[in-house]
This record gives C-alpha cells, structure tokens and sequence, in this order.
C-alpha cells in the first residue's frame, strides 16, 4: 500500500539564480529578489565554458560567487545546485562547504550530481560510466569529514551547521532512486509540473522525504499558458505571463514540492521582469 509522505503546503520556499551579463547586473537582480522576499540565491557547477552559460549567467565558479553573494547580501542563504561532486576532490568539498556554511552560519544548502556533460569527464580525466558510483561514495566522505567524531587534524574549519550543511541530491530517476535510498532530499531539474506529477507520485510513494525543483521560468507571449502542457518549451522552460508563472508555481507547490530554484532568465532585464511577474501573482498567492 502506497504511502503518502507529501510535505505540508505551508512548508514552501522560492529561490532564484542571480543571472545577468556583468556584476552589475548580478547585484540588481540579486537586489530585486531579496526587495519582494525571495531570500536564497542559487548557482549550478560546470567545469567548461558553454555558450548557455556565460560567466554572470551561471558559468562562474559556484562556491567563489556564492561566498562573494554571501558577503554582499548578509543574512541571504545561499544553495549549490547539481553539484558535480564526481569531478570534484571531496575532502576540498567539504572544505569549501563548511566554510559557506560558517560564513552564513547555516544558510547554506549543497545539492550533489552525477553530470550530465562527457566532454568534462573527459577533460578531467574521470570515467563518465562510473559518476553514479562516485557520486555515492563521495557523499559518504563528506559525512565521515563532517563527522562529530572528526579529530583536530581534520579539515578546517568545522561545519557551522552539526553533521554538515543540508546536503541533497539531483539528476535523473536512478539519482532519485539513491536519494530514496539513502533517506536525503532529491531536486528535479528543468521539468515543468506536468511533467513533475508521475516523478513526485513515484517519490512519495517509494518514501521519499522533501522534494525540490530548479526551473527555468521566464515572461513571454501567452502561448505556453494555451498549451497542452506547460513542458512545451525548450529545456523545460515555462514562459508565458505572470498569470501563468503563478499557476505553474501554485501547481509545483500542491504537487509537494518544498523546495523551488527557479532560473530566471540569462541577462538581467529579462530576469527583471520574472521576479516583477512571481512578485505581482505569485507570491502574494503565496501568503498565508
């Protein structure tokens, strides 16, 4: 018999990846957000420069500009998203982790993947067949590192946060099913609630615990919001207008999702209007 283990709606957080082209344009988005109360920024990890991400677009390295956002905005929490902890030495992850988590004294959120991209295993010489594996045990090392039981000659510094910061889980269904596994939450990636509702069935159903979402959300023409399915779009983007945003939204949030990262755009101005639209229908359908 199924089980069901969805989290209260009450329980509902909004963060956005501050995208622009330059610094400048970081800071205004940054600013917009925390202006409306939508506190937590979010960056993605990616080894090779691709022309999808430009440096202020979500090509700079992760825990340097979520330090710098951290210093900038105090009282901000910062998140990780994906990760690629294959590609990444552990013990230097844990490192950097538990300096963030310090830094914001616990408002920091780190979410491990596989990778999605061979060319960067490639580059580093790693075997791409082998990431789920590699995955797995260095999640394990992080928790030896951040163990209680750590001796002084440990890493430094020790995490803020006891046991480590919130550490989650993202890619596709096999990562999903190891999250389950191991009992830590799973995030969704570029998937709109249409296509959410069987993987957020699937995850409750089998125990999951908390279940996240990072999104490209975005102001367009109405033609998504006519559309069959709001999936339509280009990488599982949801375009359409702020009524629209606000129904996807709403929808993600009565699905069970706790937790939702959404990429707003790759230049500010377009980023400008995705928080202007959640601000004006979203969130206000957001207040209890």
């Amino acid at each position: 018999m199924a089980v069901n283990l969805r989290p209260d709606l009450s329980r509902f957080r909004i963060g956005i990846s501050a995208w622009a082209a330059d610094r400048g344009g970081v800071e205004r988005v940054a600013e917009a957000a925390l202006s409306v109360g939508i506190g937590t920024f979010w960056l993605g990890d990616g080894l090779l420069g691709r022309p999808d991400f430009p440096p202020w677009s979500g090509g700079m390295e992760a825990f340097g500009e979520l330090a710098w956002l951290a210093g900038r905005y105090p009282g901000a929490s910062v998140a990780l998203g994906a990760a690629v902890l294959p590609l990444r030495d552990p013990l230097w992850v844990a490192k950097s982790a538990a300096t963030l988590d310090q830094v914001t004294e616990g408002r920091f959120t780190l979410v491990l993947a596989p990778g999605n991209w061979p060319d960067e295993f490639a580059a580093a010489g790693r075997d791409f067949g082998e990431r789920g594996a590699a995955l797995e045990a260095g999640l394990w090392s992080l928790r030896e590192i951040w163990s209680d039981g750590a001796g002084d000659g440990g890493p430094s510094p020790r995490p803020w946060t006891p046991g480590g910061p919130p550490v989650w889980l993202a890619g596709a269904r096999a990562t999903m099913l190891r999250a389950i596994r191991l009992g830590v939450p799973f995030q969704a990636s570029r998937i709109g609630p249409a296509g959410l509702a069987p993987v957020a069935r699937e995850w409750f159903d089998r125990g999951g615990t908390d279940l996240a979402v990072r999104v490209r959300m975005g102001v367009g023409g109405g033609a998504c919001a006519g559309a069959g399915s709001p999936d339509a779009t280009a990488e599982g983007a949801l375009i359409g207008p702020a009524a629209f945003l606000a129904e996807q939204v709403d929808a993600f949030r009565r699905l069970g999702v706790s937790d939702l990262s959404i990429m707003p755009g790759r230049s500010a101005e377009e980023s400008l209007r995705t928080i202007e639209a959640l601000a004006d229908e979203a969130l206000p359908a957001l207040t209890p």
